[in-house]
Order: C-alpha cells, then sequence, then structure tokens
C-alpha cells in the first residue's frame, strides 16, 4: 500500500481535539471516516502528534497507508467532504519509512491574545484585556531557552517519564490584534505551551518575577506553575521535517 503525506490545517472549535474518539468529533474521526469511503477500505491516519480539544493547528501532517488503486484526485474529493473547518493543503507520495510523528525535527506553537474585544476574531484568539508588561514576559522568556525539564508545565502524566524538551525559540509579538506568543522546541509535553504562557502573564501583571522561572522549572512540580489559558487562542504552526 503506497503511502502519502497529506498537509492541513483546521480550526479546532468544533472539535474535541486530533484524537479519534468514540463519543466526541475529532479531526482524525473526520478524515478517517471520509477517506475510508472514497477508498472503500478502513483507513488509518496518523497524524504529527495530539491537539486539545478547541486547539487549532495552521500547519498540521498526516501519513496513510492507501489501497493501490486510489483514484488521483482523491485529496479534491476528500475536500469537498470535509467541513469547512478542516482544508487539506497539500497531498503526496512519501517514502515508506516517513512518519508524520515520528519524523518530525521540530515544532513550532503560536498563541493568539487580543486586549480590545472582537467577535471576529473569538475563535482562534483569547480575549485578555490587562495591561502587561511585555518587556519583563520575554526577559522570562529568556530562562526557558535550552534543553530542560518543563514537568512544570505538564499537565498529566510525562510521556515515558521524559520531561526534558529542547526550546529554541521563546517570544512575545506585539501585532496589530494584541499579543502573539511564539514557541518552538523539539518536542513538547500536553499543555505545556497554554502552561507556559499562564506563567509569563504573571509576570506581565507583575505577580511573580523573571527571575523566579528558573526556580519554578527547577521544582518540576505542575503547581509551581500558573494557570494554563483557555485553548481557543493556540495553534500548532510549524513543523520540520
Amino acid at each position: 500500500m503506497p503511502r502519502v503525506r497529506i498537509d492541513l490545517s483546521y480550526d479546532g472549535t468544533d472539535f474535541s481535539g486530533w484524537q479519534r474518539q468514540d463519543n466526541a468529533p475529532s479531526v482524525q474521526g473526520e478524515i478517517e471516516t471520509h477517506l475510508s469511503r472514497l477508498c472503500q477500505a478502513p483507513i488509518e491516519v496518523v497524524g504529527c502528534g495530539r491537539t486539545d480539544a478547541g486547539v487549532h493547528a495552521q500547519r498540521y501532517c498526516a501519513h496513510a497507508d492507501l489501497p493501490d488503486k486510489t483514484p488521483t484526485d482523491l485529496a479534491y474529493r476528500l475536500n469537498k467532504l470535509l467541513p469547512l473547518s478542516i482544508a487539506i493543503q497539500q497531498w503526496e507520495p512519501c517514502a515508506a519509512d516517513f512518519h508524520a510523528r515520528f519524523s518530525c525535527l521540530e515544532r513550532g506553537y503560536t498563541y493568539r491574545m487580543h486586549q480590545q474585544k472582537d467577535p471576529f476574531l473569538a475563535r482562534n484568539s483569547w480575549y485578555f484585556p490587562y495591561e502587561l508588561n511585555v518587556r519583563s514576559m520575554n526577559e522570562a522568556c529568556t530562562h526557558l531557552i535550552g534543553k530542560q525539564s518543563f514537568a512544570s508545565f505538564c499537565k498529566g502524566e510525562i510521556p515515558k517519564g521524559n520531561p526534558y524538551c529542547e526550546v529554541r525559540e521563546a517570544q512575545w509579538i506585539q501585532t496589530p490584534q494584541g499579543l502573539e506568543f511564539r514557541m518552538r522546541a523539539d518536542r513538547f509535553l500536553r499543555n505545556m505551551v497554554r502552561a507556559t504562557v499562564g506563567t509569563l502573564l504573571e509576570v506581565g501583571m507583575g505577580k511573580i518575577s523573571a527571575a523566579e522561572l528558573p526556580a519554578i522549572l527547577a521544582r518540576e512540580q505542575r503547581s509551581e506553575a500558573g494557570n494554563s489559558v483557555p485553548p481557543q487562542g493556540l495553534s500548532l504552526s510549524h513543523l520540520v521535517y
């Protein structure tokens, strides 16, 4: 069965996340359902990682093994069947050993916030109408760079007991709508970006200092970091293979 790489994007507002679930709508479930019907065979679609309920993906990569007699316009047909919130961007044959998750070398997330109420941003940005010291927040970001334990920013069980991530970018950027937080790393723990943003907001509001970040990281306890921010502002935005 030839393997294909599928590049796509989705608005996660109406989904319980990427991963297929029996009792809730998911992005993987939508794609597999329609793809299996088109191929007249059960098809499993493997994604580059999980996204939580309500989280989006500007860039997402998946792979699937398809029957030999697959229609050449399958991507076009699939796009017509999928809801408007999921779009197949590119579809191409790939090596048999390509793996959407394990072949990925780097991922990046963007968290968007707007500080003036705007109903047209409500699905993909978090309304946060409070004054922030962005300079202090970016100072705190310098303590996140490098390879270290992010157990203090992980929700639930740590995958394979490995809390170490190599963060290569962490910064706040002013935008016309408000603020964006960008973070790139070799891997991410569950809820890591949202917990990181929540902690940095505490710095921006003067509740903690930027200098406290190393101690929060060193304690490796989720209770030491700030609250996780809501999912609608988060989007997977960067992949390197």
